[in-house]
């Protein structure tokens, strides 16, 4: 198992004892800074994602990362599709 696979499966182990359904991991620290420090790099300790705008929606037996057209090549090449849907933002919409 990679580690990316290990951290979300340990995440969903957590979401679980917790009653949780689901987590959202974006990619800001606590205080929603522009500039994330390397210490608050939640987002690519847990996927792999090294863009500067992404998010990650972690569920029982789906996840997926969110980012927008800037990073369609990167995310593919850092995130692991078996373990994450890409989704393009804007280009996904409730109201469609």
């Amino acid at each position: 198992m990679s580690t990316h696979a290990a951290r979300l499966a340990a995440l969903r182990d957590q979401l679980a004892r917790e009653g949780v359904a689901g987590f959202v991991v974006p990619l800001t620290d606590e205080h929603m800074s522009e500039y994330v420090g390397s210490y608050a790099q939640r987002l690519a300790w847990l996927t792999g994602f090294g863009g500067s705008a992404g998010t990650a929606v972690v569920l029982a037996d789906k996840a997926a990362m969110f980012t927008d057209g800037r990073y369609t090549l990167q995310v593919r090449a850092q995130v692991d599709g078996q373990l994450y849907d890409y989704v393009a933002v804007p280009g996904t919409s409730t109201t469609e």
